[in-house]
């Protein structure tokens, strides 16, 4: 079965081709120049109605990274879409940007409220528009996970592939195998999907640009799918992406193989725009706990934020808990622009 993966370049590279040092970090680079001249735009809200509470709009919306096909996230999506909108008494409507930046940029113009978005693009939309994560996300009892390297190609593990407690085959393969390969990256505003992978290259010495054939192919599942098809070698996603991808194509599980992870990520969150007042910030942190807790008794595969992200629950944000992902970034740019 061969089923089609995006390989659409994000429209935002374009506008730091001045920046580059190198595409790798160029990507990066253009990231932050697209969300610096990202201008503030009208919400485009009416007037309160009588019954909204003020400060409030008088519509709320949730914005969903693309980190899967956009139709079936916003499906998934309506059950706490409607959940929501009975607990804060105001009507709430999810969408789906392009990419990351699109609801980074969203969010920075007031055209989106929430965001369920990963910490590199948290962070990014901290320093430009004073974002606030409120909550961060539970997997597996774990609030952090890894991103990992995936291949089809047998000859690069060094001892045959075993499956993990999951099902999923996984080798032991130095980072090295990972030179000269066409990789297939998901965007470069994701943590696991680019940042994090990204930094293990440069600390092996391996070029993100000059010594791989990088693409960026969107979604996580995209990503599996890609490697899957032979689209590329090789590909990076968070743990575990290929259980998302299994129910449509079973094959998933028995040829891709994950030859190298990452070392711990902080989750993903529930992210806040700076302009909501705070009962309204407080009114969302608790709807989205206790919708959580609502779906706790339910069968894994019947819960809406796993169908949504593979959310098993929330926990309070940690303050500080993203600083690794900033010092990251800090220190793949620095050793990037060391290296031009």
């Amino acid at each position: 079965m061969h089923v089609s993966a995006s390989t659409r370049t994000p429209r935002y590279f374009a506008l730091g081709a001045s920046l580059r040092r190198t595409a790798g970090w160029g990507a990066m680079a253009a990231l932050v120049l697209a969300l610096s001249v990202t201008t503030a735009c009208s919400s485009g809200e009416s007037e309160p109605a009588v019954d909204v509470p003020e400060g409030w709009p008088t519509e709320v919306v949730l914005g969903l990274v693309p980190a899967r096909e956009a139709n079936v996230l916003i499906d998934n999506a309506q059950e706490l879409e409607d959940f929501l909108e009975e607990a804060l008494g105001v009507p709430v409507r999810s969408f789906v940007p392009q990419d990351y930046t699109g609801l980074v940029e969203a969010m920075g113009s007031g055209q989106a409220h929430i965001g369920l978005i990963p910490p590199f693009a948290a962070m990014l939309g901290k320093e430009r528009f004073d974002f606030e994560t409120v909550l961060v996300s539970v997997r597996k009892e774990s609030i952090t996970y890894y991103s990992q390297w995936m291949t089809t190609d047998t000859s690069l593990c060094p001892e045959p592939p075993v499956r993990d407690e999951y099902g999923i085959l996984t080798c032991e393969a130095p980072i090295s195998v990972i030179e000269g390969k066409r990789v297939g990256f998901t965007d470069p505003a994701s943590t696991s999907g680019y940042l994090f992978p990204a930094l293990q290259l440069v600390d092996a010495g391996i070029d993100p640009d000059r010594d791989i054939q990088p693409i960026f192919l969107g979604g996580h599942d995209a990503a599996v799918i890609g490697v899957y098809n032979g689209d590329v070698e090789i590909s990076v996603a968070y743990d575990g992406a290929q259980l998302t991808v299994a129910p449509e194509i079973p094959e998933v599980v028995d040829e891709v193989i994950v030859i190298h992870r990452s070392e711990p990520i902080p989750n993903d969150g529930v992210t806040l725009a700076s302009n909501l007042p705070q009962d309204l910030r407080d009114a969302i942190t608790q709807a989205f706990l206790d919708f959580s807790a609502g779906e706790a008794d339910k069968p894994q595969e019947e819960r809406v934020l796993w169908q949504i992200y593979e959310i098993d629950g929330f926990e309070p944000y940690p303050p500080g808990f993203y600083d690794t992902v900033e010092r990251a970034f800090t220190e793949l740019r620095d050793k990037i622009d060391a290296a031009s």
